[in-house]
């Protein structure tokens, strides 16, 4: 898909946004999927043992989970149940299968984590703004948690292309407290 020429305008509703964001494509995904992970890898390393929930990519985000099993850290990744999502610990990934979406999550068997209970989570989207603002996909999965979650750290994961300056709010978006950048 050819990539549109200008971004929507400042009154640009979340559905004009998610049309431009789509076309956006990292031209070597998967590696910067490895220096995102390396940067999250040298911000973990100052952290003390966390609760760190992950999630596994569409095809379209970055794949960070080559940190699961980092230690000291703890890592819980979302399965879709219906309407709901819930945390799983995860502690590698043969933990993992395919669900919903054909996204790979962990097995229904493993016990859920509680969303109280998570220090950091690393939010996917189709597309963040540099000013914590975040847009999904539209079904409202981590808007949902994150409302579960209050005190957890938002960390917004994607590729650079996909960061723009703001994108559309409603009163139930969460924001971002930071961005995962490449440094």
């Amino acid at each position: 898909m050819p990539m549109q020429a200008t971004t929507p305008g400042p009154n640009a509703d979340k559905r004009s946004w998610r049309t431009w964001l789509r076309a956006q494509h990292d031209p070597h995904p998967q590696d910067t999927s490895l220096l995102l992970a390396d940067s999250l890898k040298r911000d973990l390393s100052a952290l003390p043992p966390s609760r760190i929930a992950l999630f596994c990519a569409l095809p379209d985000e970055p794949d960070l989970t080559s940190l699961i099993g980092l230690s000291p850290h703890r890592w819980y990744l979302p399965r879709v149940d219906g309407q709901e999502m819930h945390f799983h610990e995860v502690h590698h990934l043969d933990d993992l299968r395919i669900g919903a979406f054909g996204i790979r999550e962990p097995h229904p068997d493993l016990a859920p984590g509680d969303p109280t209970d998570l220090d950091l989570i690393l939010c996917p989207g189709l597309g963040f703004g540099r000013d914590g603002s975040r847009l999904g996909r539209g079904r409202g999965y981590y808007d949902r948690l994150l409302h579960l979650a209050p005190s957890a750290q938002r960390v917004g994961a994607t590729f650079p292309c996909r960061i723009v300056d703001h994108l559309p709010t409603e009163p139930h978006d969460i924001p971002m407290h930071r961005l995962l950048e490449i440094r």
